[in-house]
């Protein structure tokens, strides 16, 4: 019952398409057994936009690992405290947002990692990280958590954009996401994805990721558009998420019936 495993850092340096799962309101692990059976690549646990608690999110990453599904999570914040201890639930990766510059992606970096790579605090037979995979050494445990688990940034401002080679040319960055309608707000063309310059920054980050070696992503529902974005380079994508298909099915099955179903009951 391995946690934080080889399957997704391998498969992002393969560059293979991978389609995400995002867990944002379910506090049920069914919605990562439908994930997962759908056929799913990645659960996508949500701590930013979400009020679920940090037990309901520890639970999620010890189901994908028992399910065998990568997972990867997204912090609230840059801080020590809130990554840290999600980091030691054996997820097998974290996505930073609203990162700006390659400081603060250094800094979040050095939160992650293991000495001497950074200045993660080292939980041993005491966290799912340490007691699941059974290592032979210290040594061993620091050297494969730290190049197994995978470290994501967003690319959501304009200032992103603006600091972008500068951000992605920094060594142990692998896969960054574009948030579309921060990225959009930040850039001053808010609800205007077809804009020439959001249209221009998509390109200039899909150019610049594979320049470095770093898997491109962004957010998209839209199946046609998702296509669409596999031939501009694009190799990851926030597809979708519990609490809208929800909505989606559930006004799908309503209209379904049609206008006039209530009338049934009076004939």
């Amino acid at each position: 019952m391995k946690g934080c495993s080889d399957k997704l850092i391998t498969r992002i340096r393969n560059n293979d398409i991978l389609i995400f799962g995002a867990i944002l309101d379910s506090r049920s692990g069914a919605v990562i057994e439908a994930y997962k059976d759908a056929g799913y690549d990645v659960i996508f646990i949500d701590c930013e936009h979400t009020a679920l608690d940090t037990e309901t999110i520890l639970e999620h990453i010890r189901l994908t690992r028992v399910l065998d599904i990568p997972c990867m999570f997204r912090t609230v914040d840059h801080s020590y405290g809130q990554i840290n201890r999600i980091m030691d639930q054996a997820p097998d990766g974290v996505f930073v947002p609203r990162i700006r510059t390659r400081d603060e992606v250094e800094a979040v970096y050095r939160m992650v990692k293991y000495p001497p790579l950074g200045i993660r605090g080292l939980g041993a037979s005491t966290c799912p990280v340490a007691k699941y995979m059974g290592w032979g050494s210290v040594q061993e445990q620091i050297e494969y958590v730290n190049n197994k688990q995978v470290f994501g940034i967003q690319i959501e401002t304009a200032e992103a954009i603006a600091n972008l080679e500068d951000i992605l040319s920094m060594p142990g960055i692998d896969i960054a996401i574009i948030g579309p309608d921060d990225l959009c707000i930040s850039m001053g063309i808010a609800g205007q994805p077809n804009h020439p310059e959001y249209q221009k920054a998509l390109d200039n980050v899909v150019s610049v990721c594979n320049k470095y070696n770093v898997m491109p992503g962004i957010a998209c529902g839209n199946p046609v558009e998702v296509k669409k974005l596999i031939k501009r380079g694009f190799r990851a994508f926030w597809y979708v998420a519990d609490i809208c298909l929800l909505w989606q099915k559930a006004n799908e099955q309503i209209k379904a019936l049609g206008s006039d179903f209530r009338k049934l009951t009076k004939e």
